[in-house]
């Protein structure tokens, strides 16, 4: 699976509890971006680990063969102006110090564009997390503000075939999902479903 996702040029989103960059250039992964491990604590009902994120930042990044295109700035999944604040909070912590990366603000439920809109010279992009109710309404919004800024947007956790195509249709610049290596053995396999998603543009959601 990984050499076809290499000849592909498909890339990772990796976390900082799922650690599996090589740092050996065994994987030389053209495109990879690293997720803050918020949503993934919030799946396994943990808290969110900052010391590991802070590690995986400081430490682990400037030995892996290439820097990430992009890391998402720590968020708290579904709240909305609080989860604002907390990555504000992020970024006095490290973001405005760590300027070499590329720092993506998770935008999520109930934030407005006009309050985003007045911090994103502090981002380098928005990554559209949320419940999937609220990505699909809002999140064409979002990749309109993102690119009236000359910066990228990415939607998390886009795996079924009309998101797929949805996303595209809609002009997000990138999508992750973890479906697509969940069905890698199915028949057509997930990566040939997101093949032939990437090949639509009309659909609707």
């Amino acid at each position: 699976m990984l050499n076809f996702l290499m000849e592909k040029d498909y890339g990772l989103m990796l976390n900082p509890i799922s650690w599996k960059y090589s740092q050996n250039g065994a994987l030389p992964w053209q495109y990879w971006a690293l997720d803050n491990g918020a949503y993934k604590a919030y799946v396994d009902g943990t808290e969110f680990d900052e010391d590991r994120f802070l590690k995986t930042v400081y430490e682990k990044i400037p030995m892996s063969d290439m820097p990430p295109d992009f890391i998402v700035v720590p968020d708290i999944v579904g709240a909305g102006k609080k989860s604002l604040g907390f990555s504000m909070h992020w970024y006095s912590k490290c973001v405005s110090t760590l300027t070499k990366y590329n720092w993506f603000l998770a935008v999520q439920d109930d934030m407005e564009v006009d309050e985003v809109a007045k911090v994103m010279d502090k981002f380098d992009g928005i990554f559209i997390g949320g419940t999937v109710k609220w990505k699909v309404k809002t999140g064409e919004e979002w990749v309109k503000l993102a690119h009236s800024l000359n910066k990228p947007c990415h939607i998390g956790r886009v795996g079924i075939f009309r998101r797929i195509v949805w996303a595209r249709r809609i002009g997000a610049d990138s999508i992750d999902s973890t479906s697509f290596a969940r069905a890698v053995n199915e028949t057509p396999n997930g990566f040939v479903r997101l093949d032939s998603a990437r090949a639509q543009t009309l659909l609707e959601i």
